[in-house]
């Protein structure tokens, strides 16, 4: 009986964690959450700026087929488009699918988007109106007045993902004091007269 006894004191002896354990455990969770928690908040950037890649693209679409029926001059065209805004929900001061009916944006959007527009001087595009599209992050998105830019060319800069600069965005800043020049886009988010990298 009284060898019974004796494993039983035993067994509950073992069945606690004794501090250093709990430290240590703490102390990894800690280490994981400090390391994890930012790329997730990073790839969470990243995958909601897919959408104004393909929102762009649409876009841009629709603006290369209105140039194209209304055969105006490039300087007509930059005159008309330039400083014109897109939003969900319509609310911009200049819309541009009040010129261009098929540029619309689903109503639950994430971005704003303001079109800054030029006659090229240098670049594949010379002598065509180029255009530098900054979209900002509206209250539903992951960074609120989170900037990206879109330009029409493709180019090879630093930061750049083809025709997209979404390196601010993803770091989680409100302005392009991150961002590189790249196509048709100064390092300002406003377009440019010559190509940088195409």
């Amino acid at each position: 009986m009284s060898k019974v006894a004796s494993n039983r004191n035993i067994t509950k002896k073992k069945l606690g964690f004794t501090l250093v354990e709990l430290m240590v455990v703490v102390t990894i969770i800690g280490v994981i959450a400090a390391i994890g928690v930012p790329r997730l908040f990073a790839y969470i950037r990243t995958s909601e700026t897919a959408e104004v890649s393909q929102t762009l693209g649409r876009i841009m679409g629709a603006v290369t087929g209105y140039a194209e029926t209304q055969r105006k001059t490039p300087a007509t065209l930059q005159a008309e488009l330039d400083g014109t805004t897109l939003t969900p929900d319509g609310s911009g001061a200049n819309e541009l699918s009040d010129i261009i009916p098929q540029a619309q944006l689903a109503i639950d959007g994430n971005f704003d988007y303001t079109i800054d527009a030029i006659v090229a001087t240098a670049g594949p595009l010379n002598g065509e109106v180029v255009y530098c599209v900054q979209a900002n992050g509206r209250a539903t998105a992951s960074v609120q007045n989170g900037k990206l830019m879109y330009t029409n060319v493709f180019t090879t800069s630093a930061g750049w993902d083809g025709r997209v600069n979404r390196l601010p965005y993803v770091k989680g800043e409100t302005d392009f004091s991150s961002a590189a020049a790249g196509g048709y886009c100064a390092a300002t988010g406003l377009a440019q007269a010559t190509c940088t990298n195409c």
